[in-house]
Order: structure tokens, then C-alpha cells, then sequence
């Protein structure tokens, strides 16, 4: 069995694009909003028993890893690697490109190991981590060390790996030492594998506090939340989400552990998938500094998409202070209760955004109209981020009372396509790819063939060739289109018992015979009418009526 079908076997389909399409059972099938395109009524179907999906809206369809590779913008390769990692299957192939990642994998590593060795001799460091109260167990967790301001790291790499692949994973630079008489955090992806280091600066004459591995391969800001391949396991209801590395340890330290950290950017659509796999709940607790709130008001695309709040220490003496700071200075029980307090992150967002327009204690009519104009226009920018329709309906609604104005919605949604018309052929080919020993009824299968057009004709000649495989097996063998048609078509009937099935199979068989009769019939008449002495056309005449009435009898 190759890799692709073994995560087949191991991953239901239902459950997996739960993570992101709220899918609602209705018969044998689960149907949402389509996440591939804009839609008002739900046309995005799964079917569980044969492990696929299939919308009627946009015709997008597949397996569970087609799945993940279209909401994910993944390649194969790339798709199916993630997908062995999530489920602790063996990844490794004879791919150079999977072979070279692994080589970057063990670099960094190694290199963990290397700064938690260092970090265990220098008083430097570890009077930092007592100053700031990090305790030898919490250092270990995250795995935090040390890098010495000497050619010690570049030394101890060069014994295995060239200095070609210590650049290519950035943990030097042309065999500079850049992270050189830091303190190291290691950056760990969903799975837990080391991608990257953040070093922060213990020297005055450091310039930067704190400095990131470049973007490489392995590592990329936009995919990546520090702390949480640890936070997954505990952010069944909600994830904290702040803004620096201490903030991020502080809380797991006191025993909140649902904890992760941005590095610098705003929540990607890419992060907002993952945290989507493993709560739909998010506190947002940044800096409370100009830019820890505009780079709250710029995660905008978390409306419609998680449930969102915002934490704001709103004791008198507490404005500046971030997590980790709080925390020291209060304790993790008080910000629990700041927790519990926090806002919903539409009400911060319409706040934030009066307040910068100087608009929150003044009549929004009163008030200059350039400023009217901005805040409407920064609100309605976020509103108009959300692709659910009915949500932004209720926050439309919202901002409307708020504002007291007539706000107009733009609506993105797409001229929905028409119903599909289906031919009694579309619901034969339905019934075959259910049952494919239904072909044995039809007795002229190559003269049977000529009543479908040429999509349908393929899949019915397709069909006779070899009726003994399953329908996955069938389906994998098709062109994308054909698939495609094949997937819709299997949705097309109910799930019913095998004489249900045969006899509406004859029925349609029947009443497409029925119809070529009733053809013949008008044809040999019109002749018949140009012709009225032509026995023979009226022979053929009466024994198509007869063989229609004995059909329509049956």
C-alpha cells in the first residue's frame, strides 16, 4: 500500500474538512458553503461512505488529500508530507527535495542541542532566565539555550554538514555567526520539527533585541505560531494569542498552556486554517501600544472565521504591561480574570477605530464628515473581509446601529449558477457507478451506448470495459473532468436497497426506449404521410406501436 492511500485509510473525510467547512448531515450526505467559492445556499457535498466531496455550485472535487491540496494551495508532494507528519507515518522518500529538507531538519537539531549545552555554562544567559524568572524546567520545554559570540557553533557544524547547507537552513551567514551571544528559542512547526531560531540580544551593543532565522525552505512567518505545536493539544476551547517569545512561555509556565505568539506579522489565512483544526475560539492579547492595537485591527480577516476577543488590562496601573509583565506583577489568576473579561473583537474593533477619528464621545452626525467617512470606510473594510454572507449580514447590521447610518453591503457573492438540468442518462450512469453489475441488464451494451452524449458515453464504455473494480479505484483512473462528472453523478441518487435499484434502473432503461419508439414512430409516419401507398413503412409503423404498448405495459 503506497503512502497517499494509507493517509486515505487513516483520515475520514467528514472529519477532516470539518476542520474547515461546517458541514450538517442531511440523508446518507454532509453539505456546507462551499470554501472554494461564494455561495448563499449550500451546494458542497461529502459523502462519507465513499470518502469523497463534490459541489454542485463550482464543480470542484476529490478525496481528502485533493481536499487538503485546494484549501491549502499545496502541491501533491508537498500535501501528502504534511499529511504522513499529522498522522505519524513515515514522510521519507527518495525525493532530493524531501531528502535535502531532512538534511536542514538535523542541522537545526543539532544546533538546538548544541545552545542548550552551551547555555548550561553560561551564567550570562541563565542569570537573564532568573532575572526574568523562567524556570530550569520551562527552559528545557521549549528547549531554550544559548549561542556563544565565537566560531564554537560554526566549528561543531562543519564536522558533518558543509557550510553550503548551514546557509541554506540560515543558521549563519557567508560563516558569520549572526545569532552569535544570544539567547536561543527554537522555532518549532505544528509537528514539532525545528525550522528556524529566534536569537535575543543580552549584549548593549547588540542593535536588534531580537533577530529570526531568514526565510528559507523550512521556515516562513506567515505558516508559523510560536509555541504551537505545544498549545494544539490544550486549545480544544480556545487559543491565546500574543505577540513575543516570554509572553508565550509565561502563560505555559503558569499553566496556560492553549499559548501561542505571532513573530512580527498578522494572522495569514494560512494561520487561521490551523488554528481552525483545533479550536474555533481565539483570544487575541498583544501589546496594548499603538502598534500591539493596529496590528490587532489589521487581523481583520478573523471575523466570520473564529470566534475573537480581545484581552485589555484594564487596571489603572496596568496600560503598558504585556502578558508576561502582567502576569509577574499581578498573577496568572487575575489574568484569568482579564480572560474572562475580554472583549468581543468586533466591539474593540469599532472602538479602536472611533477613537482614532475622535469620534467615541461625540454625535457621528455632529462631527466632521471626513472623519465620518474614514471610520465607515475602515469598518465596512472589515466587514467586507468576510466571505460567510450570513455573518456579514448580522455585523453589517451591527455597525448600522452603531453608526446610525445606511450602510451599503457590497455583496461579493457570485451570480450563483443555475440548477443543473439532469437527463434520465445522468441518472442511468448514476445508478451504474453505484452498482456496475447493473450493466448486466442492458443486453446491446454498444448500441446502448449511442443514446449518451460524449462525457457520458466515455464513463459508460468505461463502465462495461470492467465492472469489477470499486468506484474509488474506477474514479482514479479518470481525467479530472471526467472524475469530476463521476463524483456529482454517484450524489445524484439516494442510497437505496439493490431491488430498489434495479427496478428504478429498468424504468429509466424503459422509458429511454420508450422515447426512441415514440420517435420512430412520428418519423415513420411523416414518411408514411408522403408516401401513403408504402406497405412496408407501415408494417414498420405497427410493430413500433406494438413494441411501445408492450413496454409501456411492463
Amino acid at each position: 500500500m503506497n503512502l497517499a492511500q494509507e493517509i486515505k485509510n487513516r483520515l475520514d473525510i467528514v472529519d477532516f474538512i470539518s476542520r474547515y467547512v461546517n458541514l450538517k448531515k442531511i440523508g446518507s450526505n454532509y453539505v456546507g458553503l462551499c470554501p472554494f467559492h461564494s455561495e448563499k445556499t449550500p451546494s458542497f457535498t461529502v459523502n462519507k461512505q465513499k470518502q469523497f466531496f463534490h459541489c454542485f455550485g463550482c464543480g470542484e472535487s476529490g478525496d481528502v488529500i485533493t481536499f487538503y491540496m485546494k484549501i491549502e494551495n499545496l502541491e501533491f508532494k508537498e500535501a501528502i508530507k504534511n499529511l504522513a507528519l499529522e498522522l505519524g507515518l513515515d514522510a521519507d522518500t527518495l525525493d532530493e527535495s524531501t531528502k535535502k529538507e531532512n538534511i536542514l531538519l538535523d542541522i537545526n537539531k543539532l544546533a538546538c542541542e548544541f545552545f542548550q549545552n552551551k547555555l548550561k555554562n553560561s551564567n550570562l544567559a541563565l542569570k537573564y532566565l532568573e532575572k526574568r524568572q523562567i524556570t530550569r524546567k520551562t527552559q528545557e520545554l521549549f528547549q531554550l539555550g544559548y549561542n556563544p559570540d565565537d566560531n564554537s557553533l560554526l566549528d561543531f557544524l562543519l564536522k558533518k554538514y558543509t557550510i553550503k547547507q548551514l546557509n541554506e537552513v540560515g543558521i549563519v551567514s557567508n560563516s558569520y555567526n549572526i545569532f552569535g551571544g544570544r539567547l536561543m528559542f527554537p522555532i518549532h512547526d505544528e509537528y514539532g520539527r525545528i525550522v528556524g531560531f529566534a536569537g535575543r540580544a543580552l549584549h548593549e551593543n547588540q542593535k536588534a533585541k531580537y533577530i529570526n532565522t531568514k526565510e528559507t525552505v523550512l521556515f516562513s512567518k506567515q505558516k508559523i505560531l510560536y509555541g504551537f505545536d505545544k498549545a494544539k493539544a490544550f486549545a480544544k476551547d480556545y487559543l491565546i494569542v500574543c505577540e513575543g517569545y516570554f509572553d508565550c512561555i509565561r502563560l505555559h509556565q503558569e499553566g496556560l498552556q492553549c499559548a501561542c505568539a505571532t513573530m512580527g506579522t498578522n494572522l495569514s489565512d494560512y494561520h487561521i486554517r490551523l488554528i481552525k483544526k483545533y479550536t474555533n475560539k481565539i483570544y487575541f492579547n498583544f501589546d496594548t501600544d499603538e502598534a500591539g492595537i493596529n496590528a490587532m485591527l489589521k487581523n481583520t480577516k478573523v471575523l466570520g472565521q473564529l470566534d475573537a476577543y480581545v484581552i485589555e488590562f484594564n487596571l489603572d496601573d496596568a496600560k503598558k504591561e504585556d502578558p508576561d509583565s502582567f502576569v509577574l506583577k499581578y498573577s496568572i489568576d487575575e489574568y484569568k480574570k482579564q480572560l474572562q473579561n475580554a472583549k468581543d473583537y468586533f466591539s474593540f474593533l469599532e472602538e479602536k477605530i472611533l477613537a482614532q477619528y475622535n469620534l467615541q464621545n461625540a454625535r457621528l452626525l455632529h462631527s466632521k464628515p471626513i472623519f465620518v467617512a474614514s471610520a465607515i470606510n475602515a469598518i465596512k473594510t472589515a466587514i467586507d473581509s468576510i466571505n460567510d454572507p450570513i455573518t456579514k449580514s448580522l455585523y453589517y447590521s451591527k455597525a448600522r446601529k452603531l453608526l446610525n447610518l445606511n450602510l451599503l453591503q457590497k455583496n461579493p457573492i457570485a451570480q450563483e449558477k443555475p440548477k443543473k438540468k439532469y437527463t434520465k442518462n445522468h441518472y442511468i450512469i448514476s445508478y451504474l457507478l453505484k452498482d456496475p453489475f447493473l450493466l448486466d441488464w442492458i443486453e446491446d451494451k454498444e448500441e446502448f451506448a449511442k443514446n449518451f452524449d460524449d462525457d457520458l458515453r466515455n464513463i459508460f464504455l468505461k463502465l462495461t470495459e470492467n465492472n469489477q473494480i470499486s468506484f474509488e479505484e474506477f474514479v482514479s483512473n479518470l481525467d479530472k473532468q471526467s472524475a469530476s462528472l463521476c463524483y456529482e453523478l454517484y450524489l445524484l441518487t439516494n442510497e437505496e436497497t439493490i431491488s430498489q435499484k434495479r427496478t428504478n434502473f429498468l424504468m429509466l432503461i424503459n422509458a429511454i426506449e420508450i422515447e426512441k419508439l415514440k420517435k420512430k414512430m412520428q418519423y415513420y409516419l411523416k414518411e408514411i404521410a408522403k408516401n401513403p401507398e408504402n406497405e412496408e413503412l407501415k408494417e414498420l409503423y405497427r410493430q413500433t406501436k406494438n413494441k411501445l404498448q408492450r413496454l409501456k405495459n411492463e
